[in-house]
């Protein structure tokens, strides 16, 4: 072989192995990309995939409302009930999901959003907006759920007028003496209370007792009815960060209302226990309609979504509703 031809050998081998070089480097970002975009949050992410992934959550936080809210009747069984709950929520979810697929292949990105599981639950909800919150036997200090471990979207609206009046809503000796309403969570940590309850000024106060004694008092409000929203953490849209206390999922606990004639209203929550769950859920409340009444829902949903475009591959399961937005 003459030195050119060797030169020229070289040259070639040196020409192939830079590529190689480059192809190995792309495929390495390649695969630690699409790692970390499944893996990092959204702050990270790009605008797109976020965009995608909100509007996913959301169509299927909307459908597991509408689910609970119109699939639900139990007139022949729980079971059928939440059969059709979720396959309400699996078409709904499915037929948002083909629909938007439709729409961004025409920018060449591949999406699919798809329910792959649900979690069983229970509405408790009274909507007589004059009755006191005792029990359906007229009790002022009962249990609607015994066992639980999960309790979210947890409202009350309450008449201010029924409420009885105390002057320091941050004593909790007073707040007990005066017999105001309280909602109790009580778990192996011990019991956090919401009071509520007329303040002396004409004002209405809640205060949130803590399983550690601490007590956070949020308001003064006004008007003639107060609304809680443990969700949200607020009371009357505004800000009550010691609501949060009362949606939320961990060891197990009862739920309970004490002084329940002072106060009267709606509320409704979801726990994580089947509507037949006895002794679970409090059997004594009707089934499907009555003051107060339990029904079958869903309580949460695992949605797996997936975003695949020129340049990004995403793919995550979350939890509707998302704990942590």
């Amino acid at each position: 072989m003459s030195g050119d031809d060797r030169g020229q050998l070289v040259l070639v081998t040196a020409l192939a192995m830079a590529t190689l070089f480059v192809v190995l480097a792309l495929l390495v970002n390649t695969t630690i990309y699409t790692g970390n975009v499944a893996a990092r949050s959204d702050v990270s992410e790009s605008a797109t995939v976020v965009n995608y992934r909100t509007e996913a959550l959301d169509a299927a936080e909307r459908t597991l409302r509408y689910a609970n809210r119109h699939e639900n009747d139990s007139g022949d069984g729980s079971d059928a009930a939440y059969a059709r709950m979720n396959d309400s929520l699996r078409r709904g979810v499915g037929n948002w999901s083909d629909a938007a697929a439709a729409h961004e292949a025409f920018s060449g990105t591949a999406t699919r959003t798809r329910v792959v599981g649900a979690t069983n639950g229970t509405r408790i909800a009274q909507t007589n907006a004059s009755r006191t919150l005792s029990s359906p036997g007229g009790a002022t200090e009962w249990t609607p759920v015994f066992d639980a471990t999960g309790v979210r979207d947890l409202r009350f609206a309450l008449g201010t007028a029924s409420l009885a009046t105390v002057s320091d809503g941050e004593n909790e000796s007073e707040l007990l003496a005066s017999g105001a309403f309280r909602a109790n969570l009580t778990d192996a940590a011990g019991t956090r209370s919401v009071f509520v309850y007329d303040l002396s000024g004409g004002d209405t106060g809640v205060t949130v007792r803590g399983a550690d004694g601490t007590l956070t008092a949020c308001g003064p409000v006004t008007g003639e009815t107060v609304t809680l929203d443990a969700e949200a953490a607020t009371v009357d849209g505004q800000p009550c960060s010691a609501l949060s206390r009362f949606d939320e999922s961990g060891d197990a606990f009862s739920l309970s209302f004490d002084s329940a004639d002072a106060a009267a209203g709606t509320y409704s929550f979801v726990v994580d226990r089947e509507v037949d769950d006895d002794p679970a859920v409090n059997q004594s409340i009707s089934l499907d309609s009555g003051a107060p009444f339990r029904t079958a829902a869903l309580y949460d949903a695992t949605v797996r979504v997936v975003y695949h475009g020129p340049d990004t591959y995403y793919e995550a399961e979350t939890e509707v509703p998302d704990a942590s937005a």
